[in-house]
């Protein structure tokens, strides 16, 4: 009956203290609810998950939830962000973007791979490719482009003379 009682303690003992890899399991999970607002810089280590209104700048290190409910005008950066509300702001995804049915993006998008469902709107540029981990919050503007022609309606361009045909 000693032994076990002086196996106890210990077995308590290690159950207190946290190991190295439980703390890096450990993910955090913050979530704004329906009524909830923020405005201004929101950085998450871990995953966000937004029900109300957000305004000004969000970064995750972990995944982005924009719910139905969510109405967001800020850039939102994160590991997966998922979008069923709306969203107006540039949006950078450094593993994935999924826009759902009730979904909509007014923002230039940066990401390696992109989800529409049927019904989701997106208006602005979209740029693919890796996004490194160190990516801001907010997109790299677009480089400033000049159109070199524009079409008429005739199908000649604005900037030419009439092409003859031989």
């Amino acid at each position: 009956m000693s032994k076990l009682k002086g196996a106890r303690p210990a077995e308590q003992q290690s159950d207190r203290e946290p190991t190295a890899n439980a703390a890096a399991q450990e993910t955090s999970v913050v979530m704004l609810g329906p009524r909830d607002r923020l405005i201004g810089e929101l950085y998450i280590e871990g995953n966000l998950r937004v029900s109300g209104t957000l305004e000004g700048q969000i970064e995750a290190t972990g995944d982005v939830d924009v719910t139905e409910a969510a109405t967001v005008k800020a850039s939102v950066a994160g590991r997966e962000v998922s979008v069923s509300g709306q969203v107006n702001g540039a949006v950078v995804a450094r593993k994935k973007l999924v826009i759902g049915r009730s979904g909509s993006i007014t923002g230039d998008v940066r990401v390696p791979r992109l989800v529409m469902q049927d019904g989701a709107t997106l208006s602005g540029n979209v740029s693919m490719g890796p996004v490194s981990a160190t990516a801001p919050a907010a997109a790299a503007p677009a480089a400033e482009t000049t159109p070199v022609a524009e079409a008429a309606p005739d199908g000649e361009t604005k900037d030419s003379p009439k092409s003859k045909r031989r």
